[in-house]
């Protein structure tokens, strides 16, 4: 660890995005009554979702040399948040797009990267 960041010998950034997206996961499981209350906005829900979750996640970003698996990883885990919030399940069987745009999300983690 070096200021927030794991730093290996390989170069490699898997273990600081594992990391990172175990984080924001503990932060997701803390804030899930926020996410079921049907007294918050979807407005207010995405601004903590931006504010607190998505921060956490993109820490030491800048260093990480992503390939295919960590851009898929980092969008799993990004929609698996947003259908929480949005109250979608598998079942309900709607797109990620719908999805994002209902929040009205232009750009996913990756993208801000």
């Amino acid at each position: 660890m070096y200021l927030g960041g794991t730093v290996s010998a390989d170069q490699s950034c898997v273990k600081d995005i594992e990391r990172r997206i175990g984080l924001a996961a503990g932060i997701v499981r803390k804030l899930g009554k926020i996410w079921s209350a049907k007294n918050i906005s979807k407005v207010t829900k995405v601004t903590l979702y931006k504010r607190l979750v998505q921060s956490v996640v993109l820490y030491n970003a800048e260093t990480w040399t992503l390939k295919q698996e960590h851009q898929r990883k980092l969008g799993v885990f990004e929609m698996a948040v947003l259908k929480r919030i949005c109250g979608v399940t598998r079942r309900d069987r709607k797109r990620n797009i719908d999805i994002m745009n209902a929040l009205d999300i232009d750009e996913d983690v990756v993208e801000q990267l």
